[in-house]
């Protein structure tokens, strides 16, 4: 009764075990599947990570031992204990079916390598990115491919909106939207450098910051080689609502505008002609050759001693120059080009002066290709020093006057470099403009690049950089903004067994530099968007959008037709034209074609001799009739022969 009992409550035991290995010898090729799937986990760990495994593994190593005894080596077991109570009878040995659990095992495990090498991969990705980052961790190095998502971008709106000189001067917004402004005296009180590639925004900041110093009362001077669409008539409509006058000169056309040394000095005439020409000496062999020609700059000076009124023309037509055109040829032929150019040798023209007692704006057109325009702009520019220098700082505060010097290259010279020093100090601030510090290694030969680079560096505290193509006018724009403290990451990757490499979940972090503002940051810049730098704050983003204006009809400044009708012409160096008389005499003179012989013979054209026959030389039968040499003096030493 008792067995009976016990054998009622074992029997759901024994029923489930029963079941449980009738599923387990049904469905032998699956469990054959999976052991090959699953063995891998435990044959491929090392020896230090089976103790060390994690419960969840333990749990695979256990079922894939269960698979692989009742799947993969089913038949042997089975066969085995049949062969043992089979008696008599023959049990066959099943080769067929363990032939296919085997394959279905080997089948496992190259699908459980190839799930590893696929899946591998994305899981250390989704991982990767599950992970949250330490707050502690500091700014890392810019990514090319990202960086634009640092960068702000650029807004659309009017500038008119937001000038306002009691705040200061409007420089552009934040990537807030906020408007910056600075200082009026401290704008007045330094140089500018505006850094950037072609349509990048150099033309639109600086219209909207002469805009403002033509509104302030400031002289604003604009040196353009280019001839941009736009500026003249932004600034004439900046004088036109700050009621000061608007000058345009065009360097380029044949009217009669300005006298670029009206009231000059023979010492400051001297310093333009030693500017324009390159006469500095350049620590070469030619300095040699220089010294007559600063000489010739010297005594051709002195004609405005008795000449206050006198163009360069009428110093190329004085006894002087017309002089020394053999002599000192270098002097004389640089003169000449300035003398032909009508707009700079106008007597009782435009002087440049007047905006400096006006105000206002005077636009000067020049050129990038003509030598003659790129001289006469780099004396332009050299005049402006004189006049800053000129005025009385003793008697009252002194107009500020802004120069604005785009394609900085094309006005370079030594006396400009070194007046970008003492010009400030004089009420004068300059804006240059230029693409790369190519533009400013790219200079008279009087000068060096690097000495050129360096003064603009350190006169010019005030810089606005747009967007660089120049790797390395990013670089040395990068260096300038100084260095912050990074983080530089550091990982390990090791190879898993099934040949993918897996990241380790250590990293290692190490402080590093990098630039504030690096190359990257320099180079993606959108349009419209620069870095400014100063003297006072780190570098920080400025938002401009165009001034928008509409054209109106530009005229240039002309003298008046009575007075240039009264101007002389340039002095001709040749005279090709011939009289007629010694046209006819010349045609008299010619000797018909033929050849003459030794003989006097003259033979046609037509008829060659068998060979070669000498001509006579006319000069020598003229040596022949004349008179015999003079007997030669007495030679007492080496030095009276002619060698």
């Amino acid at each position: 009764m008792l067995f009976d009992r016990l054998s009622y409550w074992l029997s759901p035991i024994v029923n489930s075990a029963l079941w449980f290995f009738e599923f387990l010898q049904t469905h032998q090729m699956i469990l054959a599947l999976l052991s090959g799937v699953m063995l891998p986990f435990i044959f491929l760990l090392r020896k230090d990570e089976h103790q060390n495994a994690p419960f969840w593994k333990k749990l695979i190593f256990g079922f894939s031992m269960l698979c692989f005894l009742f799947g993969t080596i089913a038949p042997v077991p089975v066969w085995f204990l049949r062969r043992m109570y089979a008696g008599r009878d023959e049990v066959a040995i099943p080769v067929l079916s363990w032939s296919i659990l085997l394959a279905f095992t080997a089948a496992g495990l190259i699908t459980h390598i190839l799930l590893r090498r696929l899946i591998s991969p994305e899981l250390d990705k989704a991982k990767r990115n599950l992970v949250k980052k330490t707050g502690m961790e500091r700014d890392s190095r810019t990514d090319v491919r990202s960086v634009k998502e640092l960068l702000p971008q650029a807004l659309d709106y009017d500038p008119f909106e937001y000038i306002d000189l009691s705040k200061g001067i409007f420089i552009g917004l934040t990537k807030n939207g906020e408007p910056q402004y600075i200082p009026i005296k401290e704008w007045q009180s330094q140089h500018a450098d505006i850094i950037g590639t072609t349509g990048a925004g150099k033309g639109v900041v600086t219209g909207i910051l002469l805009y403002q110093s033509i509104l302030a009362d400031e002289g604003v001077f604009v040196l353009d080689p280019k001839n941009d669409e736009w500026a003249p008539h932004l600034y004439k409509k900046a004088c036109e609502d700050a009621g000061k006058p608007f000058v345009l000169i065009d360097l380029n056309k044949q009217e009669y505008q300005m006298n670029l040394i009206d009231g000059i000095t023979p010492d400051h005439l001297e310093e333009l002609f030693v500017a324009g020409f390159s006469l500095a000496e350049k620590g070469e062999a030619a300095d040699f050759y220089r010294i007559d020609d600063r000489k010739a700059a010297r005594t051709a000076a002195q004609f405005v001693q008795t000449n206050p009124n006198a163009t360069i023309r009428d110093i190329y037509n004085g006894a002087y120059v017309q002089g020394i055109g053999e002599t000192i040829k270098a002097f004389h032929g640089k003169t000449e080009e300035l003398a032909m150019l009508n707009s700079i040798n106008a007597p009782g023209g435009f002087a440049l002066k007047e905006i400096f007692d006006k105000g206002g704006c005077c636009y000067i057109i020049g050129s990038m290709r003509n030598s003659k325009i790129i001289t006469a702009q780099r004396m332009i520019l050299v005049r402006l020093y004189q006049l800053a220098e000129l005025r009385d700082r003793v008697a009252g505060s002194i107009r500020p006057i802004a120069i604005f010097k785009d394609e900085v290259k094309y006005h370079l010279s030594k006396p400009a470099l070194e007046g970008l020093g003492a010009a400030r100090d004089k009420g004068v601030h300059i804006l240059m403009a230029h693409q790369s510090i190519a533009d400013l290694r790219d200079c008279p030969a009087d000068l060096n690049g690097d000495a050129v680079v360096g003064a603009v560096v350190e006169n010019c505290k005030f810089k606005l950089v747009y967007k660089l193509q120049d790797p390395d006018t990013a670089e040395w724009v990068a260096r300038m903004s100084g260095t912050i403290l990074v983080d530089d990451e550091s990982r390990k990757v090791k190879t898993t067994v099934v040949l993918t490499e897996k990241i380790d979940d250590e990293r290692m972090i190490r402080q590093a530099e990098s630039y504030y503002i690096d190359a990257n940051m320099l180079q993606n810049l959108p349009k419209f968007v620069s870095y400014i730098f100063s003297a006072n704050t780190l570098a920080f983003p400025s938002l401009i959008a165009p001034m928008k204006v509409k054209k109106q009809p530009l005229e240039i400044f002309t003298v008046a037709p009575a007075l240039a009708a009264t101007i002389p012409d340039v002095k001709p160096v040749l005279d090709f034209d011939f009289d007629k008389e010694e046209a006819a005499s010349a045609a008299k003179e010619t000797i018909p074609p033929g050849i003459i012989t030794s003989a006097g013979i003259e033979l046609p054209v037509a008829e060659k001799p068998e060979k070669t026959l000498p001509v006579i030389d006319p000069h020598e039968e003229e040596w022949a009739f004349s008179s015999p040499p003079e007997p030669e003096g007495e030679k007492s030493s080496l030095l009276d022969f002619d060698f």
